[in-house]
């Protein structure tokens, strides 16, 4: 990685974060409130009437959450930001205009989404720690599982973005196939409980193998899978990241 590279990077990775910083006040209150929405509601309400054995039921629930967390500030924010850049405002031609490479483009924003849902994962997990005294584990081997799964929903929401045209057509897919996710790979309830013809299908999405693993970090289970299914998140991601660059390009350059 040469010299020119590293600031293009920065340059755009600072472009965004320059937006996010500018809307930190409403940003801050969606982050503060959203996920402790779910964690009253479901955490310590449905919650008091769900038998997890010997694991609470709002201690099952919390890093799930911290997931949900993570995919809202990558992928939400990432492809809506994209879309903008590509069709309003118009920072994406002007950014094309100079001697950038899609490759540094493509990975300049999904660096940004990394960023974005590093801090609102570290205000969830403060929050949860000083209200509810819930305990994470591990925080820096938890931190890679939110690095690789932020950098896989970075590398989908530019993918989806710059495949769609309509931002209609965005919250579709937002709706039909990243939000059924949160329900389906066990957030809220284990995937064992799904049917099982479908628990193979839930089974290869990144974000199960994020759950599952963020959930073995914070009850101090043992699972020996544990890094072999952050390499798998790291694999996954990479195939998506390179999707990303494609569409850009059979998007963007003429």
């Amino acid at each position: 990685m040469n010299t020119r590279m590293i600031k293009t990077l920065l340059a755009i990775w600072e472009r965004e974060m320059y937006e996010y910083m500018n809307n930190l006040h409403v940003n801050a209150l969606r982050l503060a409130v959203e996920p402790m929405l779910f964690i009253f509601i479901f955490g310590m309400g449905l919650g008091n009437r769900v038998d997890m054995g010997n694991v609470s039921y709002i201690d099952f629930l919390a890093p799930g959450i911290l997931f949900m967390v993570v995919t809202n500030n990558s992928y939400m924010t990432i492809s809506m930001r994209l879309m903008i850049a590509r069709d309003w405002d118009k920072t994406l031609v002007n950014a094309l205009t100079a001697p950038v490479k899609p490759f540094e483009i493509v990975l300049g924003y999904i660096l940004a989404g990394i960023t974005q849902a590093l801090a609102a994962s570290a205000i969830f997990i403060f929050l949860m720690s000083f209200i509810l005294g819930i305990s994470f584990g591990c925080i820096p081997f938890l931190v890679l599982f939110i690095i690789a799964i932020a950098a896989f929903f970075s590398s989908l929401g530019v993918a989806i973005a710059m495949w769609l045209d309509n931002p209609h057509h965005l919250m579709v897919v937002t709706s039909l196939v990243v939000m059924p996710m949160s329900f389906f790979c066990g957030i809220f309830i284990p995937v064992t409980d799904l049917p099982e013809w479908i628990q193979p299908v839930i089974n290869i999405i990144p974000l199960t193998k994020a759950v599952q693993g963020a959930r073995a970090i914070a009850l101090g289970i043992n699972d020996p899978y544990l890094l072999q299914n952050l390499i798998y998140i790291i694999i996954f991601t990479i195939m998506v990241f390179l999707v990303s660059i494609y569409i850009f390009k059979k998007k963007i350059i003429i």
